[in-house]
């Protein structure tokens, strides 16, 4: 454990720093958990220590902090700031909206039928959409109807899954998930995967994954193996359960969402975040077989509704995004830069011999600190083993990247412990090289302690 001792040492006076630095916003988290917020935060699901910044301005991919540091933006809000800070189109699209009534008595409105009507249009899995406020409450609705459609109850997830504020899978569950039945496995074994989807079958409502390798510790967000996705498929279609896409992240990853990219057309999906140009928006669609029983006219009708899910203001941002921010020109380009920008970080991580490695698909990104390869081969194509060391000195060096690009570079690269990077489009090619750069001087500045993890992790 000499790289832990190593680390933690050296973690240390950064940690002091960002604390001697932040004063301001300091004050703020205790001013925040004086005034009744309950910890100080609304989203303890990110929170960090020793407290969290404190933004108060911020435009294209640069922000400012209560203290005064601009900082480039690469997590982009976990995918919600693709397009970074108040962008042009929103900013026009929202006012334009305020302008003649945002909320006309709560009915039907004009945004909502041109958002479906490219939202159609652009995902394969899509005949009908509903909207809603939040990917938590997508998903929430997707897994209702397909109970609601089948007459069954149980739920299949990936050990380690998160689908939203309620929805968890396995150990990382708590108390206030919404108590589905549900029935956890885990990533990486497609025939132990169509094994429990057929030992389940008579209640087995959905099969809820992201198109994605899943882990318990990090969001990998790198696009399954095509014939494992195809088995379970399959697996869905003979047991009669549906097959739930969460593609709240990954629908940017192609203009068909990850779906497009693998071939594999699920019977839901869920999306959001992005989609709102950084106001509240997600939703939900399918086949027509299964979101039909939305209509208040169907004999079995689905009672589904909320006050803001055709909130106008959201849904005027989700056109102009669709418009001027999120063409499939649009998308393409920028997953293709994505994809090059990994690639880079791979060669210089190989070049200084350090063990880090960027996994992930196009514009979704995350750094592994550990030197024996993330995904070693296998003969069988149902089969991606995912070897995550889980060190613990991994989770500390993941920290002290982020610490030290923060404070020495400016640069947001996730969050501590997550080295995640959700690109946002404002992002330039200097502001990439800067990334490079610092990547650099911190492999330089820590040979001893990332040769320590290296022996460590092999």
């Amino acid at each position: 454990m000499r790289a832990l001792t190593l680390v933690e040492a050296a973690l240390a006076p950064q940690v002091k720093a960002y604390v001697d630095r932040n004063p301001k916003s300091a004050t703020a988290f205790e001013q925040a958990k004086q005034s009744g917020i309950a910890g100080g935060t609304n989203r303890a699901s990110i929170f960090y220590m020793p407290f969290p910044l404190t933004f108060v301005d911020g435009k294209g991919a640069k922000a400012i902090t209560l203290d005064g540091q601009e900082v480039t933006d690469f997590l982009g809000n976990f995918t919600a700031g693709l397009f970074g800070y108040s962008p042009e189109p929103v900013i026009k699209a929202v006012t334009g909206a305020m302008a003649h009534g945002h909320a006309l008595g709560g009915g039907a409105n004009l945004f909502e039928t041109r958002a479906a009507r490219m939202l159609t249009e652009r995902f394969p899995s899509l005949d009908l959409v509903r909207f809603s406020n939040t990917g938590t409450e997508a998903n929430t609705y997707a897994i209702n109807t397909a109970r609601a459609v089948t007459g069954k109850s149980k739920i299949l997830i990936y050990d380690g899954a998160y689908h939203g504020a309620w929805i968890h899978g396995g150990a990382s569950a708590g108390p206030l998930d919404t108590p589905y039945k549900i029935i956890t496995i885990p990533f990486g074994n497609a025939h132990e995967i169509r094994q429990a989807i057929h030992q389940h079958r008579d209640d087995l409502a959905a099969v809820l994954i992201e198109p994605v390798m899943v882990n318990p510790v990090l969001y990998l967000k790198q696009l399954a193996p095509i014939p494992y996705l195809q088995a379970i498929r399959a697996a869905c279609d003979q047991a009669g359960c549906a097959l739930i896409f969460d593609e709240v992240m990954t629908s940017r990853l192609a203009p068909g969402g990850g779906q497009e990219v693998v071939g594999v057309t699920p019977d839901l999906m869920t999306f959001g975040k992005y989609f709102g140009g950084g106001l509240p928006l997600g939703g939900f669609g399918g086949r027509e077989a299964w979101m039909a029983r939305h209509d208040p006219l169907h004999p079995k009708s689905i009672n589904s509704g909320g006050t803001f899910n055709q909130n106008p203001i959201s849904l005027a941002a989700m056109c102009a995004v669709l418009d001027s921010l999120w063409s499939p020109e649009q998308c393409v380009a920028h997953n293709a830069r994505g994809d090059a920008f990994r690639d880079a970080i791979n060669q210089l991580a190989a070049q200084h011999h350090v063990p880090c490695q960027a996994m992930g698909s196009g514009s979704l990104i995350t750094l592994v600190w550990q030197w024996a390869p993330v995904l070693p081969q296998s003969d069988d194509p149902l089969v991606c083993p995912l070897e995550l060391k889980n060190h613990p000195s991994s989770a500390k060096f993941a920290e002290l990247f982020w610490f030290d690009l923060l404070l020495n570079h400016g640069l947001l690269v996730g969050r501590p412990k997550l080295n995640y990077l959700t690109l946002p489009t404002p992002l330039t090619a200097d502001d990439e090289v800067r990334f490079l750069n610092a990547m650099c001087d911190f492999f330089a500045k820590y040979t001893v302690e990332l040769q320590s993890l290296a022996d460590e992790t092999e």
